[in-house]
Parts: C-alpha cells; structure tokens; sequence
C-alpha cells in the first residue's frame, strides 16, 4: 500500500446561491499535481459531502502522511478550523496548511496550535516536496515556501520564484467526480481551467502582487488547445471558465487560443481583463472573439471615481477612458461583467456614490453589460495598499480566527465609524441584485429565482432614494443562502 495525502477543502463563508454546483477545488488539485502517481490522494470536500467527517475518517488510514487544509481569508476558516480539529482528533498525521490565507501571512499563521505546517505560494513544488519527505517517515529539510510548527518553535523559508507553469503536469481533474463541480452558464456546461498566471500591472490592493510577484507565466497556446481537447472528450462541457489574472497579456497567444477553441467548438468566459485590454482590441478583433465563442468577459473597472483610481488603486485610465472603452461594446453578443469596490481607504461618502452611479450607469448601457456586486475592499496583506493603511493607523488581525469576518460583504476600514461601516454593508448586500445574473447561471431552484427577482426590485428602488433602514431583505437572504446551492 501506498503512502496517502488526504486534502480537504472547507466550505466557503458565504456561498453562492445563484449557482448550481460549486467549484472544483482547483487550488487543491494543483497542489497534487506532482504527486500523482508516487502517492495515493484522497479529496475530502465539505461542499459536496453532507457527513465530510465519515469522509475524512474513511479516507484516513494508517499510511496517511500528511492531511493539507486550503484556506481564504473570510468565513471560509471557521469551517477549515473545524475540519483541522476533526484531523487532530482521528490521527496523528501532520497538518499543512496552504492557500491564499496562509501565503500572505505565513509568519503570523504558522504558530496556530492546529498547523504543523504552512505552504506559502504556489503549492505544487513546495507541497510535493514535503509530502514527499514526510512520507518516507524523514525530517523535512529546509523547502522554499514551507514553515513548520514544531514544539513551541516555528520556522521556515519564504517562498521561491514564481514557477513555470509549462514544466508542471496537467492539473489532475480525475481526482474527483467532475460531475459535482461542472456549473451552467447561459445554459451550457462549463469548466473551470488556468493557462496562465500573474499579471504584470501592479494595482495596489491586489493580492496578485504578492502571489505572483507581478510577474505572467503561461502555458503554450498548443499546450492549452491539447488539454482542453482531452478534458472535452472526458467531460463533455462545450464552455471553458478561463481563471488567468490576466489571459490577453500576450495579444498573439490569446488569439491563437481562441482559433483553437473554434475548431474544438468551446465556447469560452473570461475572468479578468483590464480597460488597456479592451484599447488594445479593434472591432475586427471582437468580431474575431465572439465568432469563436466568447460569451463573457470581466473587466476590472473597480472605481467610478477617478481620484480613487489614480492615487488609491493606480488603475488605468481615468473614467472618460473607462467610459469610452466600455461604451465600443453596446450591443454586442459578448457579456461584460463589470465588478466595482467601495470603502477603499480615504474614498468619501461622495467619491463612494461616484462609484454606485457609475454601477448604475453600467447596467443602463445595454443589456450585454452586468455589475455583479459592488464588493467591499478587503484588505490583503503584503500588498501596497495594505501597507499604506497600516502605516496610516489601521489595526490588523494577528490570530487566524480573527481572520473569519474579511469578507467581501463586510466593512473591515471603518470601525471607529460604525454608521458608515453599516451603510457601506447595506449597499454592498443590495447591489447584489441589480443586474441579470440570474438568466447567465440559471439557478434550478425556482425559489431562489423568485426571491431574486422581487429582491431585485426592492434593491433598485433602495439604492436610488437611499432607504436602507430597515432591511429585512437580508435575513431572508442568509437564511436561503445558508441552505442553497454551494459555491
């Protein structure tokens, strides 16, 4: 018998319910990468198992010799503290600790009485080496990336340089049932894939300037055109979720990309570009792009006040750029999902509303344009803005559990004004419901539609005649949420 790594993937904080699977838990399966084949991986996912401790205690055995734990900042880490004392209680196995909580603060984390070890970065060296070591019952030596916690004495190196994504193996999609984690977009299968990594712009609150170094790595465009051909024969999407920070870095790439997705007959979803991104595609081009399946693209828009934008976030453009960029593409086939933030540090009241009317004016372009939420910012430590703010005053969570409350939703600048902190939550909740995302991903719950539907006509009005007291819209919400659709 093999030696085994058991890997668990905790349940979100705050789930999704406008979708109809979850995820698959990719951060989790590229960590395995390098050890299929020399040890046996067993996903135990609490989004999918209702009983995930039977899951656990079967997986364990006594061949086990490590059990890592994925974790984000935000809700996320009660149920990874939960899943790391349910380890603790069956076995002795070591616990690793990895993902983007821990590599933005492995040196504060690593001390936790339920961390054996801490994987800072990119997992798949790093985890594989470990394991690898643990596994032939040796002391782990000194790893790029790896901390240990080990009688009251903590240690470890920082991680290495960014990897190169063209020498790791195809991430294992076969570790688990696929078919829990394939989601519906525009009524079509969808699949989750990476071809590249990083960005090279350097926007000052982003976590990708820390995990990436700001620096783009990418899989060959033959490379990625191979695998999504065998991952279609073996799944059968016919839509291709593409998770790069920044997949139009290189122009030629992209587009060669795309002629390749046309000949497979993939549609495609793109998670994040920038405005220098759409300046840079001519008409030609988007005809090019929608002729080989682009249903969706997200663009980082982020503020609607050009102050913010300059001195705060250091994005591109101001927003008679923004708004010249965006206004190319009424009426295309082509989706544009437009995610904003509010709270940012040393916005005002009257900079935030810049930034809702904005939101507002996005939605009012046409009805291929979506602004899913205006998202809360949330501070990431490592990054500039994080830096400034705690140079300026602002006090940070030392513990992981004090960790739990960053989320999106939630106001995490503004304590010493509670009124603001309240409605700057109100209307991050009510902008959920603005646009049409419920059409993109058709949730199969009926109920979910209908609440969101009526939701969406009380949150309109709110946001227009600024009425957000009281707000039972969102007890209703949590309590369908907490029972809905996982993500």
């Amino acid at each position: 018998m093999r030696p085994n790594i058991i890997l668990i993937q905790p349940k979100i904080g705050d789930m999704d319910m406008f979708l109809d699977n979850p995820a698959p838990p990719l951060g989790l399966l590229c960590s395995a990468t390098l050890l299929c084949g020399k040890m046996d991986i067993r996903i135990v996912d609490q989004r999918t198992e209702p009983d995930w401790r039977a899951s656990l205690a079967a997986a364990l055995d006594e061949k086990t010799a490590a059990v890592g734990i994925t974790c984000m900042v935000g809700g996320i880490i009660v149920n990874a503290i939960e899943a790391a004392r349910e380890v603790r209680r069956l076995t002795k196995a070591p616990i690793v600790w990895g993902g983007p909580a821990p590599s933005v603060m492995p040196e504060g984390l690593v001390s936790h009485e339920l961390v054996d070890y801490l994987v800072e970065g990119e997992g798949e060296a790093a985890f594989s080496a470990l394991a690898l070591a643990l596994a032939s019952g040796t002391e782990p030596g000194p790893i790029p990336g790896v901390w240990w916690n080990k009688d009251g004495k903590t240690g470890g190196l920082p991680q290495g340089e960014p990897l190169d994504l063209g020498k790791l193996p195809m991430v294992p999609y076969h570790l688990v049932d696929m078919r829990k984690y394939m989601q519906s977009y525009l009524g079509e299968p969808m699949l989750y894939y990476q071809s590249s990594r990083g960005c090279p712009n350097k926007c000052s609150y982003c976590y990708n300037t820390v995990s990436s170094k700001a620096r783009w790595r990418a899989l060959s465009p033959e490379r990625v055109i191979k695998e999504l051909k065998e991952l279609k024969e073996r799944y059968g999407f016919s839509l291709v979720y593409f998770l790069d920070d920044n997949f139009f870095t290189d122009h030629k790439r992209a587009f060669h990309i795309f002629s390749g997705l046309k000949e497979l007959g993939l549609g495609s979803v793109m998670q994040g570009v920038g405005t220098e991104t759409l300046e840079r595609m001519s008409d030609s081009d988007m005809d090019f792009l929608e002729a080989a399946g682009l249903r969706r693209i997200s663009v980082g828009i982020d503020s609607g006040c050009d102050r913010v934008r300059s001195q705060v976030i250091n994005k591109h453009g101001d927003m008679r750029h923004v708004r010249a960029q965006l206004a190319r593409f009424r009426g295309r086939k082509t989706i544009f999902s437009c995610p904003m933030m509010i709270g940012l540090p040393t916005e005002t009241p009257a900079e935030m509303r810049e930034t809702m009317d904005f939101a507002i004016e996005i939605l009012g372009m046409g009805r291929n344009f979506r602004m899913p939420q205006l998202l809360i910012y949330t501070p990431c430590p490592g990054t500039e803005l994080f830096s400034k703010a705690e140079a300026a005053g602002a006090r940070f969570p030392s513990r992981l559990e004090d960790w739990i409350s960053y989320e999106v939703s939630f106001s995490h600048m503004h304590e010493d004004q509670p009124q603001y902190k309240d409605r700057l939550e109100r209307i991050s909740f009510l902008s959920k419901f603005l646009d049409r995302k419920m059409n993109d991903y058709r949730s199969n719950s009926t109920v979910v539609k209908g609440v969101y539907n009526i939701l969406k006509l009380i949150a309109w009005a709110r946001l227009r005649t600024g009425f957000l007291h009281p707000l039972p819209e969102m007890t209703l919400y949590k309590f369908l949420n907490g029972s809905g659709p996982k993500s």
